[in-house]
C-alpha cells in the first residue's frame, strides 16, 4: 500500500495524480553523455579527468533525480491537495480544498515548450514548490474545479 493509499479518509477519492516529467533527466543525462565523450577522446589527461569527473556528477545526478521521481506523489483528491517529496526524508502537504489560499506556476520558456513546470500552493503563510510537475496548468485547473465542487 502506497503513500497515498494508506493517507486517505473516509469517503475520499483520488481525482487525479499529476506525474513527474521527464525532463527531470535531461541534466544527468547531458553530464554522462560528456563525460563519457571526454573520457574516452583520445589521448590522456586534463581532458580524461573532466570527463571522470563529469561522469561521477552525472552519476550522482540521476541518483539523487531518480530519488525525486520514486519520492514524488501529487495528487488531488475529493477533499485535499497531498503533494509528498522524498524518501528518506520526507515533506509532505496535505492541504484541505477549503484553505487553498493560493496556487501560483512558474514555467520557464523549456518547460511551456516541453510541458511541465513548478507548482507552489500556499496556505495560511506557508509555501511548498514541488518542481517538474508534468502539465502543470491541468493540475491547477483540477484543484480550482474541486475547490468549486465543494463550495
Amino acid at each position: 500500500m502506497n503513500y497515498l493509499e494508506k493517507n486517505l479518509t473516509q469517503n475520499e477519492n483520488v481525482v487525479y495524480q499529476a506525474n513527474i516529467h521527464w525532463f527531470l533527466f535531461v541534466r544527468p543525462v547531458l553530464l554522462l553523455i560528456l563525460g563519457y565523450l571526454l573520457y574516452s577522446a583520445p589521448g590522456t589527461g586534463f581532458i580524461h579527468w573532466i570527463g571522470v569527473i563529469l561522469l561521477v556528477f552525472g552519476l550522482l545526478s540521476l541518483a539523487e533525480r531518480l530519488s525525486v521521481k520514486i519520492g514524488s506523489l501529487y495528487a488531488v483528491t475529493n477533499k485535499r491537495i497531498i503533494l509528498k517529496s522524498g524518501i528518506i526524508k520526507r515533506d509532505a502537504l496535505e492541504l484541505m480544498l477549503n484553505k487553498c489560499e493560493g496556487i501560483r506556476i512558474n514555467q520557464g520558456i523549456l518547460g511551456r515548450i516541453v510541458g511541465f513546470g513548478t507548482v507552489i500552493v500556499t496556505t495560511g503563510g506557508a509555501t511548498n514548490s514541488f518542481r517538474f510537475v508534468s502539465d502543470p496548468m491541468k493540475f491547477r485547473d483540477i484543484i480550482n474545479e474541486q475547490i468549486a465542487n465543494i463550495g
